[in-house]
């Protein structure tokens, strides 16, 4: 992003490196050096509000000591063991501690590293269970139906899923057919609207009544897609209809769980109960890899008596990374977390729809907690706002044609007003060059 970066002195270092949703030798952009609370600061000395809370994954903020401590401590006294031959506290105590966050008896947790993992997880297991409902019912069952601008994890099944044009060049490795949903002819403020809720609510009744599809796969705000917020009451229906058809709801919360929409799970805020969630970004809060997937007993009865769900890596549910998230839960009830990402994400949408709706070249602002999104008219436009507000002071994420503000739950009141005063004055500096070109 910025190019004094680029000229990094670790320039040897930089050559070798292979970069994720790259070209192999690009090596552009601002290389970090130091992170504390809500900012970051590059190698040239520029600081800036860190509005992508890491990769999305540090909801309390950077360097949070607690969490640390949790960690270094359980990685002194017992750094992993192998879950397929041995078991060890921590793992039961996270798996306690995420049942009491959701609020719900009648679940277990398997854990996994990224996200990706943990959506592979859940297609499996939902692939057991209509698998068990014997040989007719389950070959009648194993298609999925996911959304087209959905995005699921980057290996490959999980890239098969989506129909989105970085992804949509992997081979299919899901073993399944895939379905999609479309927003239509719906754009912007449409993609939202309660005309694109009767629209996909349709299409999903069709899909199910006319395909073998078992398992509707769904995101509850699509991120990689350009962060749009579905419809209200969107959630609900899709449920309805998946109980109306027999078919399970998996919920993928890689993004939106633990805290990001402003509850603990953002399917809490439809009163929606999935039958599978997949979950990870925040788990740790940015300090070691852990994903997981809360399975409803409902679904696992329904497998063969002693059957086994045949999963793992090396590093799954290791003792360190469970203390870590263990404490990640404890610092978030302690701080108020989730009480803060609703009530901060909810004053930078209120200002940032205030002063952008309707503004040269603002197709919509939208968001839920700290996912906050402005839709600008092309790519182009969103880079050259994204370096904009980078050079102002901020840091933030480019979906596409969307800038999306993801910052943590720690902002202060001050750091809120700069935020959201460095975006709104790249968009008008944005709006005012076209209105020269235009002349």
């Amino acid at each position: 992003m910025d190019s004094r970066d680029s000229k990094e002195g670790t320039e040897g270092a930089a050559s070798a490196l292979g970069r994720p949703w790259r070209a192999p030798h690009d090596h552009s952009g601002p290389v970090f050096v130091s992170g504390r609370g809500s900012w970051l600061v590059d190698s040239g000395g520029h600081r800036v509000i860190d509005a992508t809370s890491g990769a999305l994954n540090v909801l309390c903020g950077h360097g949070v000591e607690p969490v640390l401590d949790a960690y270094l401590s359980q990685l002194r006294e017992l750094a992993h063991i192998d879950m397929s031959q041995g078991l060890a506290r921590p793992a039961h105590l996270l798996a306690d501690r995420l049942r009491a966050a959701r609020r719900r008896d009648g679940e277990r947790f398997f854990f996994a590293n990224s996200g990706s993992e943990a959506v592979e997880l859940a297609v499996k297991i939902a692939s057991l269970y209509w698998a068990a409902a014997g040989p007719a019912a389950g070959s009648r069952r194993q298609d999925i139906v996911t959304f087209e601008r959905g995005y699921h994890g980057s290996t490959a099944l999980c890239q098969s899923l989506s129909g989105l044009p970085q992804t949509s060049s992997t081979p299919d490795r899901c073993g399944a057919g895939v379905h999609h949903l479309t927003f239509g002819e719906f754009t912007g403020e449409g993609l939202r609207s309660q005309q694109a809720r009767r629209h996909i609510a349709g299409q999903l009744r069709a899909i199910l009544a006319d395909s073998h599809a078992g398992t509707v796969l769904v995101e509850p705000l699509l991120n990689v897609g350009g962060g749009i917020r579905l419809p209200e009451g969107l959630l609900g229906d899709i449920r309805r209809i998946c109980d109306e058809y027999g078919a399970l709801l998996v919920l993928d919360e890689v993004f939106t769980g633990l805290g990001r929409t402003g509850a603990w799970f953002a399917h809490e805020h439809e009163g929606v109960r999935p039958d599978l969630t997949a979950f990870s970004k925040g788990l740790t809060n940015g300090v070691c890899a852990l994903s997981a997937v809360a399975v409803d007993n409902g679904v696992l009865e329904r497998l063969p008596s002693g059957s086994i769900v045949s999963y793992g890596h090396t590093m799954s549910a290791s003792p360190a990374a469970c203390a870590a998230a263990s404490a990640t839960l404890e610092h978030m009830r302690a701080t108020g977390a989730v009480a803060e990402a609703r009530d901060i994400g909810a004053r930078l949408l209120s200002v940032l729809g205030r002063e952008l709706r309707g503004a040269d070249g603002v197709l919509d602002v939208r968001g839920q907690g700290l996912a906050v999104s402005v839709e600008l008219d092309s790519a182009d436009t969103a880079g050259n706002v994204q370096q904009t507000v980078y050079d102002l002071g901020a840091y933030t994420r480019q979906q596409g044609g969307t800038v999306m503000l993801a910052p943590p739950a720690c902002l202060s009141s001050g750091e809120e007003e700069r935020l959201v005063d460095h975006v709104v004055t790249a968009v008008r500096k944005s709006g005012q060059r076209k209105v020269r070109n235009r002349r």
